[in-house]
């Protein structure tokens, strides 16, 4: 099963970098926050992914379904191949005012790929 989700990531990240080609690491991880939270949105929401900006309320997305967030945190940390630093999810009850918009929760994903990469090429 291990593999299977492996290799999706794989299919995935090669998609939106062909997609992205060069507009740069901030578009990536914006196009795949929007795609993690739309599988892990509830089916009975009413609006449309395509309507998803930086400014789109992360509580109102998941109707305030925590759990919901933190599966798609930690799939979103995982396809970036980031720690996930449980601090930041485990105090779910103030996790909507951690990551109140969908554009704070890039933020945080991006300052956390840049010190990676930072790490990485020193």
């Amino acid at each position: 099963m291990g593999e299977l989700i492996d290799l999706e990531i794989r299919r995935a990240r090669k998609e939106l970098k062909e997609y992205t080609n060069s507009k740069g690491i901030a578009y990536e991880i914006y196009l795949t926050v929007v795609k993690y939270i739309n599988e892990h949105l509830d089916e009975g929401y009413k609006k449309p992914v395509e309507n998803l900006t930086t400014e789109t309320l992360l509580e109102l997305v998941y109707q305030g379904d925590r759990e919901r967030f933190k599966a798609t945190f930690q799939e979103l940390m995982h396809y970036w191949k980031l720690d996930v630093d449980m601090e930041d999810v485990q105090s779910l009850e103030g996790i909507f005012t951690t990551f109140k918009t969908v554009g704070d929760l890039c933020i945080y994903l991006e300052k956390k790929v840049n010190k990676r990469s930072d790490k990485e090429g020193k």
